[in-house]
């Protein structure tokens, strides 16, 4: 223990990082493969996903998240992520369809920028 309280994560020198972690870890995990099984069985991109599918995912990246967060691990960005994740997979449509507009208002920004 330092003079001014304990070390951050990144600078404790322990080594198990991943021990202390393991549901942040697990929460991202969960997140990023009900993203891709998603968007793997959606058939058309508009579409609104299978809830058989999209809802179970979500439920379980919740659960592993707030077991993160009862855990105390301070593993705030892992568990927000992965529960980003499972959120858009909930309307992956819709969050495809804003992601290509707000792509391409940026890329037209970025051009009238540079002519004007």
């Amino acid at each position: 223990m330092t003079p001014l309280g304990d070390r951050p994560d990144h600078l404790r020198t322990d080594g198990d990082w991943l021990a202390r972690h393991i549901a942040g870890l697990v929460a991202l995990g969960l997140g990023a493969l009900a993203f891709i099984v998603v968007a793997v069985t959606q058939h058309q991109l508009w579409e609104t996903p299978d809830p058989r599918i999209s809802v179970p995912a979500f439920a379980l990246t919740a659960v592993a998240a707030v077991a993160s967060i009862a855990r105390r691990e301070r593993a705030y960005p892992l568990w927000l992520l992965g529960l980003g994740l499972a959120a858009a997979a909930l309307v992956l449509g819709w969050f495809l369809m804003v992601a290509v507009i707000v792509a391409a208002t940026a890329v037209l920004l970025l051009i009238l920028h540079s002519v004007m």
